[in-house]
């Protein structure tokens, strides 16, 4: 129905604009003639602009049948011409009654009106289709980038999960007695993925801690070996970004890397961020003389990189050093549209 009532009103519109621009040349006995005629010659303008509109451009314009498009325009204009002829003379008879031709001279003028009407009629309806097909492609676009993303979080959590379980499993053969409170750890971690890794967006706080649970729960496995500095600086804790990424980067340091030629294994994470960007860094000592073996972090970082380019297109920068002694990453992101 609304779309009935737009092509409705765009023809009342048309009627009326010709009926503005005659007005200073009608007599007052002229009005209806007038606009029986406008009538009477309406239906072969309305027909010639659907057929160009629903015909000629879907089939011909779009597909690159450029001679079919200029013979069906050349067609339209014959018959609308045409038309117009028959018309007048119809309107002619009507009102006095006596039949006689019209020339062909009077009627050029309202040719060119009329082509333009259709050229109009047909630009808004290209214009039209267009922004539907454009919404659509942004529809469609954002429904692979939801499941593309969806899809990479379900790499991420088994990956996740068995990094850990494999540290409790440790723990337990070694019979610690810090078993318990790795398994207290891993709790936190689930809360976590279960109720907060599907979220849009989280608080920034959130992620943090789900980094200091995380090395917390690595510091049971590995004790005093482990050396780590973390130094967390947040102007807003309430600050929203997406979930689940800075924890790959942190994964990525235990599995990759070791202790240096001191026997310690020392992580550093660095994060800064405000309302306008966030930087992150963490760097890893590496086993001395061991190379590694994904110098572009493996299957982690590589899901990582592609939630980044659907998260924050355009808006992020992520530079990866696989140096002789540490490894380390360097991630920025713009919470405002801007190079980073």
């Amino acid at each position: 129905m609304k779309s009935i009532a737009i092509h409705l009103l765009f023809w009342a519109l048309y009627i009326l604009s010709e009926y503005f621009a005659n007005m200073m040349h009608m007599r007052s006995g002229d009005v209806w003639p007038f606009f029986r005629a406008e009538l009477l010659s309406l239906p072969a303008l309305m027909l010639g602009t659907y057929f160009i509109a629903l015909v000629a451009v879907p089939k011909f314009l779009k597909k690159g049948k450029w001679h079919w498009f200029v013979l069906s325009l050349l067609t339209v204009g014959a018959v609308v011409f045409f038309a117009r002829v028959k018309w007048l003379e119809v309107v002619n008879y009507l009102e006095h009654q006596e039949y006689w031709k019209v020339p062909v001279s009077k009627v050029l003028k309202n040719i060119i009106r009329d082509y333009s009407i259709i050229a109009l009629a047909v630009c808004i309806y290209i214009i039209g289709d267009y922004r539907r097909k454009q919404k659509l492609n942004e529809e469609l676009a954002k429904a692979k980038a939801e499941a593309e993303i969806k899809l990479l979080k379900g790499q991420l959590h088994p990956h996740f999960l068995f990094n850990s379980l494999n540290n409790i499993y440790s723990l337990a053969l070694m019979k610690s007695d810090l078993t318990a409170d790795s398994i207290l750890k891993l709790t936190e971690l689930l809360d976590y993925l279960v109720y907060r890794a599907n979220m849009e967006k989280v608080a920034l706080s959130k992620e943090v801690q789900l980094l200091r649970n995380y090395v917390d729960l690595e510091k049971l496995r590995y004790g005093d070996k482990l050396k780590v500095d973390l130094d967390f600086e947040m102007e807003n804790e309430n600050l929203m970004v997406a979930p689940l990424i800075l924890l790959p980067f942190a994964e990525n340091c235990f599995k990759h890397g070791g202790a240096g030629e001191d026997g310690f294994f020392k992580i550093k994470m660095n994060l800064k961020a405000d309302a306008l960007q966030l930087a992150f860094n963490i760097a890893n000592s590496k086993k001395t003389g061991r190379k590694n073996q994904h110098p572009n972090g493996g299957v982690g970082l590589e899901n990582i990189r592609k939630r980044l380019t659907l998260l924050y297109p355009g808006r992020h920068g992520l530079r990866i050093q696989d140096l002789p002694e540490r490894y380390e990453v360097n991630l920025k992101i713009n919470f405002r549209d801007g190079e980073v």
